[in-house]
């Protein structure tokens, strides 16, 4: 008797392509079920596993599941090529354990240089709103900047510009998008790549500039690094091996473009009685900055809520380590598997009213968790939901203490509906009007 076989869905036509993967994949659930084999051309393909099934055996076998990727470069791969190998090579190894002893003294520093750039990030965040009250902003730049001063200062300190730190991290996501999408052939020489030319050239000038400006016992992470490395190194040198500690924190603590606080944002204004009460439910917190998450739940039920809708990945690439059995088909090694959270926070089986926008949905934690994945699964990933999904509560929690939220009435309602591509931006503005909440409340927010 022979394997049933897995059922394909022929996406190689212009117009998938033109689709995008995420409404591919969700084409090819609704026509074969939870796994479907996509095949993109003649020499890529990839397995669809949705529903929470599939999730569930990814928790329970993640070492049949390779980060490392064939034809499809997954973002650990990517994220390795971008920082370079300097620190990994054998001729290396005493500035390995440099550096290593160097992360040990980060990591006993690290929550309040990051606690203190977000404070500092989300008051700058208050004062800009109060330059532009009243009248239409557009969310986009605005929470752009906010994610960049919320981080980037307690790694790099004051180092390049903030508008030049934005360009760069949009540079970066170029350079994943090309990793993600472009063949083989491609991306088989990725240092070839202009989009590898500019994200790399602007994570150096990062360092570079750090190193220039930061004095030896500055508050973050690049002068504490540099501190542990030998003092006969060229600046070169100490660039290579300062980059990749950089740029992977960069990349594991970076609310992407915003992103997370744009969509949060967005629904709010949307709903004038939801952010009322987050407004009240903040009005009795002793400090918005300081206090813990659960202080206010339904502020950290809302950002929950749009990751929901909104994950951070919304689909996420993996391989087969050797031949397995799923669902009742057997899996080839060496084959590309895609998961896609963003089918499983959008599908009815696990959620109510999956595309309804709803601020007290997780005042209740679901059933399954498994049907709940904004940032993926594991330890590190758990420590990274951790750090962004407070990074928003601080952040909504000062933005509802100060302001109503109201879309303007001439947003166009296709810009809230996010491009299905690998991060979920808007097609276009999203403008929104913040008012004052009271006469003592502009006065407040003006001082500040």
């Amino acid at each position: 008797m022979t394997d049933p076989q897995i059922p394909v869905f022929d996406a190689s036509s212009e117009f998938h392509q033109n689709l995008g993967l995420l409404k591919v994949a969700e084409t090819a659930m609704r026509k074969h079920g939870d796994v479907v084999m996509i095949r993109a051309s003649d020499t890529r393909q990839m397995l669809l596993m949705a529903g929470t099934d599939s999730i569930r055996y990814w928790k329970n076998h993640q070492g049949q599941f390779q980060t490392e990727l064939g034809d499809i470069a997954s973002n650990a791969g990517t994220t390795r090529i971008l920082i370079g190998d300097a620190l990994e090579r054998p001729e290396n190894a005493a500035i390995w354990d440099a550096s290593r002893s160097g992360l040990a003294a980060v990591n006993a520093q690290w929550d309040g240089w990051a606690h203190q750039s977000l404070i500092d990030a989300t008051q700058a965040l208050v004062r800009d709103l109060a330059l532009n009250a009243e009248a239409p902003v557009d969310l986009r730049p605005i929470c752009s900047l906010w994610a960049v001063r919320a981080l980037c200062p307690a790694l790099f300190g004051q180092a390049l510009p903030d508008p030049e730190m934005v360009e760069g991290l949009m540079q970066i996501e170029q350079f994943y998008f090309a990793m993600s999408t472009l063949d083989a052939e491609a991306t088989a020489t990725p240092e070839a790549l202009a989009e590898f030319q500019a994200a790399r050239g602007f994570l150096d000038r990062a360092v570079r500039a750090g190193l220039a400006q930061n004095s030896a016992d500055a508050p973050n992470v690049l002068a504490s690094m540099n501190r542990c490395l030998p003092a006969t190194l060229t600046e070169a040198e100490r660039v290579d091996f300062l980059r990749p500690t950089l740029g992977r924190l960069l990349l594991e603590k970076l609310n992407i473009d915003g992103l997370g606080l744009l969509w949060t944002l967005s629904h709010l204004a949307q709903n004038p009685d939801l952010v009322a009460e987050m407004a009240q439910e903040v009005a009795g917190c002793a400090d918005l900055y300081n206090a813990p998450d659960p202080e206010t739940p339904l502020c950290y039920s809302v950002i929950q809520e749009a990751q929901r809708l909104y994950p951070e990945l919304p689909f996420i690439y993996r391989i087969t380590s050797k031949e397995m059995e799923v669902q009742g088909y057997r899996v080839e090694p060496r084959t590309t598997i895609l998961f896609a959270p963003w089918l499983v926070h959008r599908d009815a089986r696990y959620w109510e009213a999956p595309n309804r926008f709803d601020g007290q949905r997780f005042m209740t934690p679901p059933e399954d968790r498994s049907s709940y994945l904004p940032f993926g699964i594991g330890p590190r990933v758990r420590n990274r939901t951790q750090f962004l999904q407070h990074q928003l509560s601080v952040a909504v929690r000062a933005v509802v203490a100060e302001y109503r939220i109201e879309l303007a009435p001439d947003c166009k309602r296709g810009n809230l509906r996010p491009i299905l591509r690998s991060t979920l931006a808007p097609r276009g503005a999203v403008p929104v009007s913040f008012h004052y909440r009271t006469a003592n409340t502009e006065a407040a927010t003006l001082a500040l």
